[in-house]
């Protein structure tokens, strides 16, 4: 599937001109145009799936093991000590361009990374508060 308005789909159908690392028959890696740290790069599935919850299981398992060749080539080219993987989801989460991917941001020693998690000043909660959402998310898990 295709979505004419998709940047993605449009780099996917050799549309848009990408600085590409890898590509097969499943998924495009190439260098992001906005990039956090030199070295930033985007593991994109052919498939137009808006987010990582629309993706067949087998396809994310392919776009992950993708993602793992391409970090190691970008720790051992940048130098870095640490690559990140993230995945914005929903315009909410951050996701600018609604077609699955994962983003691979190179960390080097010393960098702030500007996603720290937890926050500063994010008060830890209790136990009893864990159990309760750890329970929630197990009842909606068998009620999907």
């Amino acid at each position: 599937m295709v979505e004419q308005t998709c940047v993605f789909c449009r780099i996917i159908g050799g549309e848009e001109m990408v600085s590409l690392i890898h590509e097969d028959d499943r998924t495009l890696a190439f260098m992001d145009i906005n990039p956090v740290s030199r070295g930033h790069a985007l593991v994109v599935s052919r498939e137009h799936h808006p987010q990582i919850w629309n993706l067949p299981e087998d396809l994310l398992m392919h776009c992950l093991g993708v993602s793992r060749r391409i970090a190691s080539g970008i720790k051992r080219s940048t130098g870095a000590d640490s690559v990140n993987v993230f995945c914005a989801d929903g315009v909410d989460g951050g996701q600018d361009v609604p077609h699955f991917h994962l983003h691979l941001i190179p960390v080097h020693k010393g960098e702030v990374f500007p996603l720290q998690l937890p926050p500063s000043g994010t008060p830890i909660p209790s136990r009893s508060e864990l159990d309760v959402m750890a329970a929630r998310i197990g009842r909606a898990i068998q009620d999907a």
